[in-house]
Formats: structure tokens, sequence, C-alpha cells
């Protein structure tokens, strides 16, 4: 079976402004909402596959998958939004 050769998305910085010190701990926290989303979209797609394939068990464990990603992903989110600091 061949493995998929998809890169793995780096953390997304376009709310940074000019100037703004990155900490080593929020720059992990970004790259792993980053991960988090990622898998959260692979999952899906497996998900889909493993439903049309006929196999209702995989599909419905890789759902699970799915959501729990997107969950961390949007906490991580959700933690970053409540730290940053204000205008």
């Amino acid at each position: 079976m061949a493995r998929s050769t998809a890169p793995i998305p780096p953390a997304s910085h376009a709310g940074k402004k000019a100037g703004e010190a990155e900490t080593p701990e929020r720059r992990a926290e970004e790259d792993a909402a980053a991960l988090a989303s990622y898998i959260a979209d692979m999952a899906s797609e497996l998900s889909q596959l493993a439903g049309r394939s006929e196999m209702p068990m995989v599909a419905y464990f890789l759902n699970l998958a799915r959501v729990e990603a997107e969950t961390h992903s949007r906490e991580i989110g959700e933690r970053e939004r409540a730290i940053e600091p204000e205008e």
C-alpha cells in the first residue's frame, strides 16, 4: 500500500505583528494546532475512503480521531487567543 507523502503544513504566522517576539512555547502551541488540524483533515479523508470501501468500523474510528483532533486544535486556538495582549 502506498503511503501518503503529503507534507505537514507549518503553523501559520499570518496574525503576527511586525516586531512581535515569538516565544518557543507559543511556536510549539501553534505547531501543535497546525498538526492537529492536519491530522483531522487526513482522518476525514481516510474515513470517507473506509466508508466507500465498506469498512464501517474503520470509518467510525477515523471519525473519532477527526473529532478529537479538531477539538484539540480548537482548544489550542482558544488558549492562544486568551493569552494574546490587548491592543
